[in-house]
């Protein structure tokens, strides 16, 4: 009995860690996915299409979500010069 409360236990645990990091990734995602996308397609004269809730989800994307700051780093770099 004691170790499938041990289980219990450890899957909790586990299940906790993945839904602060996965909320983590969202309210970054939310940040910065919209500012990235919609700055290009404004400068490509075309008019902004992502909201925050549409980047939230691109946010826990595994992969997808850790690509937003260096995208939205290079983004702010490259508006500098090219405005």
């Amino acid at each position: 009995m004691s170790a499938i409360r041990d289980l219990m236990s450890s899957i909790g645990i586990f299940t906790v860690v993945i839904m602060v990091v996965a909320c983590i990734f969202f309210a970054i995602g939310t940040l910065l996915w919209p500012y990235t996308i919609n700055t290009w397609l404004i400068y490509s004269d075309k008019p902004p299409q992502v909201e925050w809730w549409m980047g939230g989800l691109m946010g826990i994307v595994p992969g997808i979500g850790q690509m937003c700051i260096p995208a939205a780093f290079i983004t702010f770099i490259l508006m500098l010069f090219l405005n």
